[in-house]
């Protein structure tokens, strides 16, 4: 049967102009039909650079396309318009309300996925916006703000941070009255993080209260999301006061208005609480049915929704009196839908470590993996960078595409751009045929960028184009090419650092910023060096060899500038030299490992910096290789590009080291 044809038709009166385009949105929304609103705003977005547009139009195009992303729950593609709302008002000079409302979105979205350290930096923006520009900004945009913050301290459990946000800070702005529907809502936000402030100080009596009065509110104004969160919270609460019966029934009415109002998420957990419910009734064949009937629901929804119920869940029961919790584990069908989700992209790189760091890394990759938002590695030359961007791309939906990584590192910007975008034949000297371009053989798929604060300004800047158009120029190029490539990018220099000394584009930063995982040094996770050793000398030598205890306290002692590379080096180093040991004795370690004293010994050098220390270990290593740079290089692990540049910040006379 043809597929019929979409009705959808764009009917400017004045060709060319943006502003008609806006007000077909506008349209659509008024009609609430979300779905052509959005179909409107994306053809607006492909014919944008031919369109007549101010940039208060332009601005607007981006903001309601993420208002209309955000309701939809595709917080990605949110995610981007926001960001190029906020860089169009900073470069235009907007005023500050529109300035500020995408910046509270963005932080909004980061902290509904969890990623509350970056929503905090957002959010706290504004606060300096307000402090500056005070009533020029709108009180709706502040009183959000307020309302963000507070679920932030509360996930961070900064509880007095929290305190002082509902006693003192919105106290001047909750409205008792609630005369308009503004004012209704903001009651409704206070009084639900209120209720959730007082479950986490263990006041179930008053957050019953405050859940209460956000359904008498959200009936008043129609506002069923409201109403549904509040019953949810007041369910939980009387199942882990053992009021099971009291449980089931708002659960069971919870199910059914949100079946009626077709809101996934609720019917999901409402259908997975009364799972365990009927469970701990010793009523299975309702517990399955339940389960039965979500199942397809549950794989439409977001991984990062998942993971954080899946969690939930787990600290719900666990808390549960030991007569009812028996039956009451967490729901199979969540754990095997989870479960699901990484089982089918598995990971082709093992990532060893169990440190608490490590922990909060698996934590946030487990949730960002599945989306397509950008990501931002920090940490030091041989943390595992690349390592931790090829789980990413490996446990993602484009699992199944091209993943490519690419080294920024002492690369010329005519070498870059040309790799990077591609050229025509012709283009330049040498370009006797047409090459497509890393980020153009990769849409679809995941493109790696490292030492991304290597490249240039402008080469910067035509990276930032591609990232806000998902259009690209090939070198020589006349007309865009559309990609959809999913961006990590990695640095071993602290790029807001970089920003601040106006090393680093501010635009561009602000949008590659979304997500940020900052890898530990060795030297800071020091509980993993004796997995990493394990693991190691089972990929180098033999399963069954060890390392000796003696060896293992030079191991943890020493501060291994050069990190996870450096050790795996040492490894293959001694397999090298002793190719049938079974025990690494402390005789076998190199120069520098013995000879850095464990840090019990009080010594003057425990007083050396990280950096000195690191000075020390590139002599040592330079003085051990007779001055060969290529070996000192495979000894730290780094590359001679990134050697030089050490031996150069760190004034490294090599006459002066190799001198016998």
């Amino acid at each position: 049967m043809p597929k019929r044809k979409s009705l959808l038709v764009v009917t400017p009166t004045k060709r060319g102009n943006l502003s008609n385009y806006l007000e077909n949105i506008k349209s659509a929304l008024d009609k609430k039909d979300l779905v052509k609103a959005k179909r409107y705003g994306e053809i607006a977005l492909k014919k944008l650079s031919s369109l007549s547009c101010s940039p208060n139009e332009e601005y607007f195009l981006y903001s309601k396309l993420g208002s209309i992303y955000y309701r939809l729950s595709e917080y990605s593609n949110a995610l981007n318009s926001y960001y190029k709302a906020y860089s169009i008002a900073l470069r235009h000079s907007l005023p500050p309300v529109e300035t500020t409302y995408p910046l509270l979105l963005i932080g909004d979205i980061l902290r509904i996925i969890k990623n509350t350290n970056q929503a905090l930096i957002h959010l706290q923006k504004i606060e300096q916006y307000f402090q500056k520009h005070g009533g020029r900004i709108s009180p709706m945009i502040y009183r959000k703000t307020l309302i963000s913050l507070g679920y932030c301290y509360l996930e961070k459990n900064e509880l007095e941070k929290t305190r002082q946000i509902l006693e003192e800070k919105m106290a001047s702005y909750l409205v008792l009255s609630s005369s308009t529907s503004a004012d209704q809502l903001f009651s409704i936000d206070y009084h639900h993080l209120k209720g959730e402030y007082q479950i986490a100080i263990e006041k179930y009596s008053e957050a019953k209260q405050s859940f209460r009065e956000c359904i008498r509110i959200s009936n008043e104004v129609n506002y069923p999301h409201g109403m549904l969160a509040a019953n949810m919270h007041l369910a939980v609460i009387d199942l882990s006061e053992g009021r099971l019966k009291n449980a089931i029934y708002i659960l069971q009415d919870i199910l059914k208005n949100a079946r009626r109002l077709k809101k996934n998420e609720f019917i999901c957990e409402s259908a997975l609480l009364l799972s365990r419910c009927y469970m701990m009734n010793n009523l299975p064949e309702k517990s399955s049915v339940m389960e039965k009937m979500i199942k397809p629901l549950l794989t439409k929804l977001d991984a990062a929704w998942l993971y954080e119920k899946n969690k939930e869940f787990e600290q719900l029961f666990r808390q549960l009196p030991n007569s009812q919790h028996r039956e009451s584990r967490i729901p199979r069908i969540l754990t095997e839908t989870l479960l699901s989700r990484y089982e089918k992209s598995a990971t082709k790189y093992t990532i060893v470590g169990n440190s608490p760091a490590m922990q909060e890394i698996y934590h946030l990759m487990e949730k960002i993996s599945p989306t397509d938002m950008p990501v931002l590695i920090q940490g030091e030359t041989g943390t595992g960078k690349e390592l931790i961007a090829n789980a990413i791309h490996n446990n993602s939906r484009r699992v199944n595409k091209i993943y490519l990584p690419f080294n920024c590192g002492a690369m010329p910007d005519t070498l870059i751009e040309s790799t990077l975008f591609g050229h025509t034949k012709g283009a330049f000297t040498g370009a006797i045929e047409e090459k497509k371009g890393y980020i153009e053989l990769t849409s679809g798929g995941t493109l790696f960028i490292d030492e991304i604060a290597n490249m240039s300004p402008s080469m910067q800047q035509k990276l930032l184009r591609i990232l806000e158009e998902k259009l690209l120029w090939r070198v020589g190029g006349q007309k865009p090419i559309p990609v959809d490539t999913r961006f990590i990018f990695a640095s071993n220099q602290d790029i807001e650092q970089m920003v601040k000394r106006k090393l680093f584009r501010e635009y561009l930063f602000y949008r590659i910023n979304t997500i940020v995982i900052n890898l530990p040094p060795l030297r800071d996770r020091k509980d993993d060096i004796h997995l990493l050793a394990q693991h190691f000398l089972q990929k180098y030598g033999r399963p069954s060899s060890l390392v000796s205890p003696s060896a293992l306290s030079l191991f943890s002692a020493y501060p291994w500038p050069g990190n996870i590379r450096e050790l795996e080096n040492e490894i293959k180093r001694i397999y090298v030299l002793y190719p049938d040991v079974k025990l690494i004795e402390e005789s076998m370690l190199s120069d520098q490992i013995r000879t850095c004293l464990p840090a019990s010994a009080p010594t003057v050098k425990d007083v050396l910096t990280l950096k000195e220390m690191e000075r020390n270990a590139i002599i040592e290593t330079i003085k051990s290789c007779n001055g060969n740079i290529t070996q000192t290089a495979q000894q730290l692990g780094c590359d001679r590009a990134g050697l030089h540049r050490k031996i150069k910040r760190f004034n490294i006379s090599l006459k002066i080291v190799t001198k016998k």
